[in-house]
This record gives structure tokens, sequence and C-alpha cells, in this order.
């Protein structure tokens, strides 16, 4: 079985996600550790045979963990 690599598609809404995080977070966090939520959530795919929904589900990771780490350092 062959991984496929991450897509035109992939890239373009990581970009979209690290903008729409970078500012939904702004208030509360670094750009630098919106980015690291990012990463950390989309590299939890990296072998994932099927790509379709890895933007979703890292930004519904990363997400929650920027959600957690405001709520924790309040």
């Amino acid at each position: 079985m062959t991984v496929e690599t991450p897509g035109v598609f992939e890239e373009q809404a990581r970009a979209q996600l690290t903008d729409q995080l970078t500012s939904t977070f702004a208030d509360d966090c670094r750009p630098e550790r919106v980015i690291e939520a990012i990463d950390r959530a989309w590299k939890r795919f990296d072998q994932a045979p099927v790509r379709d929904f890895v933007p979703l589900l890292a930004a519904r990771m990363a997400r929650e963990e920027l959600r957690r780490l405001i709520a924790d350092h309040g």
C-alpha cells in the first residue's frame, strides 16, 4: 500500500487553517504556538492513506489543544 503525499488541496487547507487560527487566537496565543499546535495535529496523520479528512480533523485537534492551553493558563 502506498501512502499519498499531501496535495495542493491539503497545502491550501493548511495555509487557511493557519491564517484562521492565528487570527482567532491572536489575543491569547503567539502565532508560533498556533503553528506548533497545527503541526502536531497534522503530524498525527502523516501515515494516513486517505487524506480527504486530514484538514478537518487536524483543525479540530489544533483548536482543542489551543482552547485547553488557554483554559489552563487562564
